[in-house]
């Protein structure tokens, strides 16, 4: 039986998601839903409609083919979710592309013959595939398959990954994986369940066994202004990462952003905002000078 994931988008030409020039995969579906997620798309497991207002040129299509869920009020044009199963007749009849069906059913062969398609970057600049989300170990078989593909042509391969998974998830694919990126939210146990839903023991334990068996770990942490970076979490999150091992290269801070505002828009749901700029240099520096004094790991911000 041929297996399948759902994927929201492949990514091409990314210099932000391990070395070189790489393709990235976005799986649909994740464990933990944290409040400030970037890829809002990507947290359910299912197949959503996305509707981009910016591009929608009133034309009434969608309304000919679904009067139960679009609609036109007073000129503006309006979606209801309510009760909608996503058979995607709306999205095949909008000629602007207003209307997407986000979480196309794919199968092994069907992305790693995407991968091949940008194979030529990858030897010129040392890039390759790198396989995230939402949460990539949702479907470890399906990363096994394209992952061993991969290295059989030699094609670099990183995973991004919450590690809010089951151990056995993690140990299907790990040994063909080349670059490891593994995400820390917060490291206050009931702090991690105020804002992203679930608590952090098994993660940090995945973690933990991951950084004793393989060094090929970089620990990536989003800061989050006014949750997690006050100078008690920087304490926590220190005395969590000396409790990791060797594997542990590199620990890489993530600048705050309200970029994803509008894909909120795109899916029907309310963003958060925690700050209305980005952190100065200046406080990335001093950050990254407190984790590194005090895990004794290099560490930078992007």
């Amino acid at each position: 039986m041929c297996i399948t994931a759902p994927i929201t988008n492949i990514s091409r030409g990314s210099l932000h998601d391990g070395p070189g020039v790489r393709t990235v995969i976005y799986f649909k579906g994740c464990g933990l839903r944290c409040k400030w997620c970037h890829n809002p798309e990507t947290i359910l497991r299912q197949k959503q409609i996305l509707y981009i207002n910016s591009k929608c040129i009133h034309c009434g299509q969608c309304i000919e083919v679904c009067p139960d869920h679009h609609m036109n009020s007073k000129g503006n044009m309006i979606f209801s979710r309510t009760g909608c199963n996503v058979c995607g007749k709306c999205a095949e009849s909008c000629p602007s592309l207003a209307l997407n069906v986000c979480g196309e059913e794919k199968t092994p062969l069907d992305i790693f013959n995407e991968i091949k398609k940008d194979e030529h970057y990858y030897v010129n600049s040392g890039g390759g595939v790198t396989f995230s989300g939402g949460e990539c170990l949702l479907y470890p078989e399906f990363v096994l398959q394209v992952a061993k593909m991969c290295k059989e042509n030699k094609i670099h391969t990183a995973i991004e990954s919450a590690f809010f998974v089951p151990w056995k998830s993690v140990e299907c694919v790990i040994e063909h994986i080349d670059l490891i990126y593994a995400d820390l939210k917060i490291a206050n146990r009931d702090k991690h369940k105020e804002f992203t839903g679930q608590f952090n023991d098994k993660i940090i334990e995945n973690i933990q066994r991951i950084s004793n068996g393989y060094n090929n770990v970089i620990l990536r942490i989003p800061i989050i202004p006014g949750v997690n970076d006050f100078s008690e979490d920087i304490d926590d999150f220190c005395e969590i990462i000396n409790t990791f091992g060797c594997g542990v290269k590199e620990i890489e801070l993530l600048k705050y952003n309200n970029l994803a505002e509008t894909k909120y828009d795109f899916v029907g749901e309310k963003y958060i905002s925690f700050a209305d700029c980005v952190q100065t240099d200046d406080r990335m520096k001093e950050l990254c000078s407190a984790f590194n004094r005090k895990c004794n790991i290099n560490c930078y911000f992007v």
